[in-house]
């Protein structure tokens, strides 16, 4: 990787970039992280991810980084650094370093890591074309709403999808269809009904899932926060999944089977078109 990292306040190039090997993140995945999506040179949903970071460090009792109140401003630094106009922008906090101990606490400051990177989401072929995903047991941990760094079981159920010539991972639990493997999951029904897992301790609260919903309803389309079982989600005619890197990416297959006609519905269309409106409406950094 090139370009400028942000690494506990001072901006360094990656290869003089280093953290502790005793850093509770590098020790015990205790840490979380936030990803922003920038498209023209707008930080997309800005303030709905520092409110989701928040929760984050308070949720699972990770100090508050010494550059908090001054994070926008640093944020937007990255950018401007790093020549993004089409990306993404990587936020992680861990507690820092400390003695390996289950209970133990950091000795100094947390962690505060920020990279920003160019990369044409909103031009990928996928938001066209779709992709096709496994659908697999949620075998991760029970507070899945905290943006931990802690994901073994995503990239296991990534790379088991990829050897089966799939994109991604859909999981699901006792319920039914929890998220996607770094995504959110909407299945839109015969009716036109809109279904999405409502929000617990169960699935990540989205900010691109809770960004959607909002435009869609205004758009005046009914989206009903219910759980989707198996046979709703193989009987549905769009399936659809949102994260800040996916935005609004559909899903054409899933587990070999076909959703729908196998191509981009028009629920998924609109809701594309909604949230492209709502990003050019959005200032530019600068």
């Amino acid at each position: 990787m090139s370009g400028t990292l942000f690494l506990n306040g001072r901006y360094l190039p990656p290869d003089q970039a280093s953290v502790s090997v005793m850093d509770r993140g590098f020790l015990f995945g205790e840490g979380i992280y936030e990803v922003w999506l920038v498209v023209e040179r707008r930080l997309v949903d800005l303030e709905s991810h520092l409110k989701r970071l928040d929760r984050s460090l308070r949720e699972s009792g990770i100090p508050v980084p010494l550059e908090r109140a001054e994070l926008v401003a640093i944020l937007e630094k990255m950018v401007c650094l790093n020549n993004v106009t089409n990306g993404f922008i990587y936020l992680q906090v861990t507690s820092g370093a400390g003695e390996r101990s289950f209970t133990g606490t950091a000795t100094g400051r947390p962690t505060l890591l920020i990279m920003a990177q160019e990369k044409d989401f909103p031009g990928a072929i996928s938001q066209s074309e779709g992709i096709c995903v496994d659908l697999v047991p949620d075998i991760r941990w029970l507070r899945r709403d905290i943006k931990t760094i802690m994901l073994l079981p995503q990239v296991m159920a990534k790379k088991a999808a990829m050897a089966h010539g799939n994109k991604d991972a859909i999981f699901y639990d006792d319920e039914g269809v929890t998220e996607g493997a770094s995504s959110n999951v909407f299945a839109v029904m015969d009716d036109k009904v809109i279904l999405t897992r409502p929000l617990s301790h169960s699935l990540l609260p989205g900010c691109t899932r809770d960004r959607i919903i909002k435009l869609a309803r205004e758009a005046g389309l009914d989206v009903r926060e219910q759980v989707i079982t198996q046979d709703q989600l193989f009987a549905a005619q769009e399936v659809f999944v949102t994260s800040a890197t996916y935005l609004v990416t559909p899903v054409i297959r899933i587990d070999g089977r076909t959703i729908g006609n196998g191509q981009r519905g028009v629920v998924t269309r609109q809701c594309q078109d909604l949230y492209a409106d709502y990003i050019r409406n959005l200032s530019p950094i600068g």
